[in-house]
């Protein structure tokens, strides 16, 4: 008898520790339609929210979190980061120069600056190494603190495979006579790299003009390849041609745009293809040219371009497209983006809008309505807290005092 005791006393001991719920308390809530919750208590369990309910009461047995004097919101998305970026030997992306170990080091510190501004997932676009995998993978299972990732491993542009109406192939003597089976061999290298999204750079820079790159049946070649593997492809094209063989290629998302017409801006909103602009990284190219290495023409170019690009966004907002936040944030600029909710509120967008566009309407492009992006039971509980009322003061948005992630509070004043 007393050792059948002992056995279930140390059966007992030896039973994991059923994780506390936590209960938020909430004045004002907004949710991922930017829609107002009022004195709303969120009950988060083993990693997710369970239940919602307006003036309703705290379990006693739940760890009491009083977020009364803020703003309680979905953690934000932002579709294109660069998270390895740092400002190494290529100040933009990250080098492919460095140890891998050094630059996951600085994604590392890139990704938790990210976090504690509230953004709990981010799509990094091009990162060499496979470097943004394995910092997904770390994030996820635990290791280091950090945003939820999509990565996309290295973009696909002209040092990986020669584009029909690019640079580098005006200066070859014998030009390959196949453009288009290394398309697809390279998309099939980032597959089995475990990426979660393909980046083409369908484009040329900006600062030169911005024309098409590849061609449309080179496109169509890397686009089929990731379609078939069940992967979305983001498309880097200024100009309206790149923007036109993109969406007729058949891109998911295309990032930039800043050099649209009509007719492409037309184009996107019939085939309904997610426009992921950017305004905020060209004041921070301005202020920081020094440390990019830009020279007088490129910033030149660059004071140029702010002018079209916002043309572009006011005109393709107006027509109703699918607009979703991204900062295209590059070296330093982790953990410092909400200038970007300024910028599209000053060219028209609504505080309401400007939420809706980085919580729940990214979470429906990544085909995650379900888990992110939002307040409702069942999801993933990213939530924050900000200072301030967003849909008064846009600015409140880059006032972040709480921050949690899978039920995890990261950050908390």
């Amino acid at each position: 008898m007393r050792a059948a005791i002992t056995f279930f006393f140390a059966f007992l001991v030896s039973l994991p520790a059923v994780a506390q719920d936590i209960a938020l308390k909430t004045r004002l809530a907004v949710d991922g339609q930017g829609n107002v919750l009022r004195d709303a208590i969120i009950i988060v369990r083993d990693g997710r929210i369970i239940s919602i309910q307006e003036r309703g009461p705290i379990p006693q047995d739940a760890q009491a979190v009083d977020l009364t004097k803020f703003t309680v919101m979905p953690g934000m998305i932002d579709m294109h980061v660069h998270i390895t970026a740092y400002f190494g030997r290529t100040a933009l992306f990250g080098s492919s120069q460095e140890r891998p170990s050094v630059t996951a080091f600085w994604a590392g510190d890139n990704a938790r600056k990210f976090l504690d501004s509230g953004f709990t997932t981010l799509r990094s676009l091009d990162a060499s190494n496979f470097v943004d995998v394995d910092l997904r993978d770390a994030i996820a299972a635990g290791r280091i603190p950090g945003p939820r990732l999509l990565v996309s491993g290295a973009g696909l542009g002209e040092s990986a495979v020669v584009a029909a109406d690019g640079d580098l192939i005006t200066r070859m003597k014998d030009p390959p006579k196949d453009l288009v089976t290394p398309m697809r061999a390279f998309v099939r290298t980032q597959l089995a790299g475990n990426v979660d999204v393909i980046k083409i750079y369908g484009s040329k820079s900006i600062r030169v003009g911005g024309g098409p790159t590849y061609s449309l049946e080179q496109m169509t070649a890397a686009i089929d390849e990731a379609h078939r593997a069940g992967k979305k492809v983001a498309v880097h094209a200024h100009a309206s041609e790149a923007v036109r063989r993109a969406i007729e290629a058949g891109a998911d998302t295309i990032e930039h745009g800043a050099l649209m017409d009509d007719a492409a801006i037309d184009l996107l909103v019939a085939k309904h293809i997610a426009y992921v602009p950017n305004f905020y990284n060209f004041d921070y190219y301005l202020a920081n040219s020094d440390k990019f290495g830009f020279t007088a023409e490129d910033l030149r170019y660059t004071r140029e371009a702010m002018k079209p690009r916002a043309d572009a966004f006011v005109r393709a907002m107006n027509k109703g497209a699918l607009i979703l936040f991204g900062t295209d944030a590059v070296a330093g600029m982790a953990g410092h983006t909400a200038t970007e909710f300024e910028r599209r509120v000053a060219l028209g967008m609504s505080n309401k809008q400007a939420i809706a566009h980085a919580t729940g309407m990214p979470a429906q492009v990544l085909r995650m309505a379900d888990k992110i992006g939002d307040l409702k039971p069942g999801m993933f509980a990213d939530i924050i807290a900000v200072e301030g009322n967003p849909l008064e003061d846009v600015k409140a948005l880059g006032r972040v005092t709480f921050v949690m992630k899978d039920g995890k509070i990261y950050k908390r004043r």
